[in-house]
């Protein structure tokens, strides 16, 4: 049983432990050593941060030569892969506009046009939608009998034709603010490639997803090659839908890296690149571009004279 007199005992013996502590604090303090031991300590600290800061330097030094080869070696990496190749691009509007301009730009470096540019709003209200298209499109015979759960198909397959088979932009421009937040260029002509850019995050509706999977599908049942790309910092990648719908895909489109795979798999390279584990290699295999038409004969390398020969005697 424990009593008073082990309490005190205990007590005791914890104030005597502090006392020697303080003690022993203050025996140290008078000698140096802790004033030594924290000196020591800052420095190497301002030894560590110096030499952090040093290789931050030269990383970033390092970056800089990186990008300013990728931009130099760009126009001879990508030549004339695209020369006259009719581009659309269709885009969330979560993706930004600097990407699309930089694609745009990366196209014209590479001898396409961009003929036409459909920004989509990701967060779209799908009843705000039907209510649209019943007001507006009504007339139409697509659009006679469209419900909750034709919606979504009979628009993709509006916006297929439109965008990609020079179906003239009915669909959507009765759209504009429900759906689509922008459209631009001309859509009465055939293109030869879509690109689809995406940036998928939690606020992307249910809705936007089942409209781009049925988008896809209906481009390749047009027959109309169509790439999809994303930026690498894309919060959550959509490479994985493009790779079940057997579309190929860039998953690095913010950079110069990323834009060379477009040009190439816009010119017909298959595969998923990028920088992502959903990729299958980093770049397509570079190609000199084709400046031959088609069907035309390669020029014949002229004959060697024969060697003269010695006549016998």
């Amino acid at each position: 049983m424990l009593t008073w007199r082990y309490h005190l005992l205990s007590l005791a013996a914890v104030f005597l432990a502090l006392a020697l502590g303080v003690l022993i604090g203050i025996s140290l303090s008078d000698s140096g050593s802790v004033n030594t031991g924290q000196s020591g300590l800052v420095n190497n600290i301002q030894h560590d941060l110096d030499n952090l800061r040093n290789q931050n330097n030269a990383l970033s030094q390092e970056r800089g030569i990186n990008l300013r080869y990728q931009e130099d070696s760009f126009p001879y990496l990508v030549g004339s892969q695209l020369q006259g190749k009719r581009i659309a691009v269709v885009a969330s509007d979560g993706a930004g506009g600097d990407i699309q301009r930089t694609l745009a730009s990366a196209i014209h470096g590479a001898g396409g046009q961009v003929v036409s540019t459909t920004v989509l709003n990701y967060k779209f209200d799908p009843a705000a939608v039907l209510s649209r298209v019943q007001s507006d499109l009504k007339s139409d015979p697509q659009y006679a009998r469209v419900d909750n759960s034709s919606l979504i198909p009979t628009l993709s397959q509006e916006m297929a034709k439109e965008i990609g088979k020079s179906g003239g932009n009915r669909t959507l421009a009765a759209l504009q603010g429900v759906l689509v937040d922008s459209s631009s260029g001309r859509y009465d002509q055939p293109v030869d490639a879509v690109v689809l850019i995406t940036r998928a995050d939690d606020n992307q509706t249910p809705a936007y997803s089942d409209l781009e999977k049925a988008f896809l599908q209906d481009l390749g049942g047009l027959a109309v090659p169509v790439v999809g790309a994303e930026a690498s910092d894309a919060p959550r990648s959509e490479i994985p839908l493009f790779q079940s719908l057997d579309v190929s895909s860039v998953d690095n489109i913010d950079s110069r890296i990323g834009q060379v795979s477009l040009v190439y798999v816009l010119a017909g390279e298959k595969g998923a690149f990028g920088i992502k584990p959903t990729a299958d290699m980093l770049i397509p295999i570079l190609r000199a571009p084709r400046t031959a038409a088609p069907g035309a004969t390669q020029p014949q390398t002229p004959a060697q004279p024969a060697a003269a020969t010695t006549p016998a005697p």
